[in-house]
Formats: structure tokens, C-alpha cells, sequence
């Protein structure tokens, strides 16, 4: 019984460190930067809002990634054992501080765009001829140099206070 306990430790040990990212503070228009990237957040808008008798602050934000390691960033798809998904998430911005009343977020996700490459190939059309065709292929995701990806959200936060952000990024491994 020991030795499953201790297998079963360890195995939850190395499994979390595999899938355990790193988290930075990101405040606005202070961007948290690694290998290269930005990554942060802008206020969009800001105002009062009463909910239930009670005083809150709504903020229109939008979450960035912006490439400025002079190279462009390209990632392939990966093998994953558990999980497909969102295999083109650059980064995950929480707010920590988000009430999440009327539906609204707590967290977002910016996404590298897919970039293709084109594939020749000889097929038969309806006459029995042999032709090349030209299909473009999904090769990956990519960042070029320079290039923002963002997307938008809307919190609610406690009165008074701004919106405590925390980005986890993902990582991008070099070529």
C-alpha cells in the first residue's frame, strides 16, 4: 500500500510540473515580457454600475501579445496525452478580482493565428486526366515579428478598485 502511495505522489509530482506554467502581474500599460513578447493588457472604457443595490466598477479591457524578438514565432502542432485544445493559446489572462456578476468574464485567452503552407499534389478530375493541384494546408500557428494579437473582455470589479490581472503564458519553443 506504501509503494502505490509513493508511486501515486510521484506521478502527481512530475505530472504538475509538466503542465504547470509560470504567472505574471500584469498591470495596465506595463506589460509582462517573455522570450521576446509582450504580453499585458489596456483599460478600454470604465464606469459605475449598480447591481442588487450594490456599487461596482465595470472595465472594458483588451488582453494583448505583441512579438518584438525580432524573429517570428511559429509553433507546430504538439502531442499532447490529455488535451487538444487551444493548441494555438499564447497566453491566459485572469482577473483576480472579477465578480464575474451578470455574466461576465473573469478570464481570456489570446490565440496565434494558423498559417498554411500550400501542398501539390496530382489527382484525376471527372475526364481521367492527371492534374496538380494546389491545397493550402494548415502547418501550425505563428507570431510574426511585430505583429498583435489581442482579444477583449468585460469585468466587474468591487467599487473602487481597477482590475488585478495575472498572465500564465504558454510556452513557445525555439526552432
Amino acid at each position: 500500500m506504501n509503494r502505490l502511495i509513493t508511486c501515486f505522489l510521484l506521478l502527481t509530482g512530475i505530472c504538475s510540473s509538466l503542465f504547470g506554467q509560470q504567472a505574471y502581474d500584469a498591470q495596465p500599460g506595463k506589460p509582462a515580457q517573455f522570450n521576446g513578447i509582450d504580453y499585458g493588457f489596456e483599460i478600454r472604457n470604465e464606469r459605475r454600475v449598480d447591481i442588487g443595490g450594490e456599487r461596482f466598477m465595470r472595465y472594458e479591457l483588451s488582453v494583448y501579445a505583441t512579438n518584438k524578438s525580432n524573429c517570428t514565432k511559429i509553433m507546430f502542432p504538439r502531442q499532447a496525452l490529455l488535451d487538444q485544445n487551444d493548441q494555438n493559446e499564447l497566453a491566459h489572462f485572469d482577473c483576480l478580482n472579477a465578480t464575474g456578476k451578470r455574466l461576465t468574464s473573469k478570464s481570456a485567452k489570446v490565440l496565434a493565428r494558423p498559417f498554411t503552407v500550400p501542398y501539390r499534389q496530382r489527382v484525376k478530375n471527372a475526364e481521367g486526366k492527371e492534374v496538380v493541384t494546389i491545397t493550402n494546408i494548415q502547418a501550425g500557428h505563428m507570431l510574426r515579428n511585430g505583429e498583435t494579437v489581442s482579444n477583449s473582455l468585460i469585468v466587474i470589479v468591487p467599487d473602487g478598485e481597477q482590475p488585478v490581472m495575472k498572465v500564465r503564458i504558454m510556452e513557445i519553443p525555439d526552432l
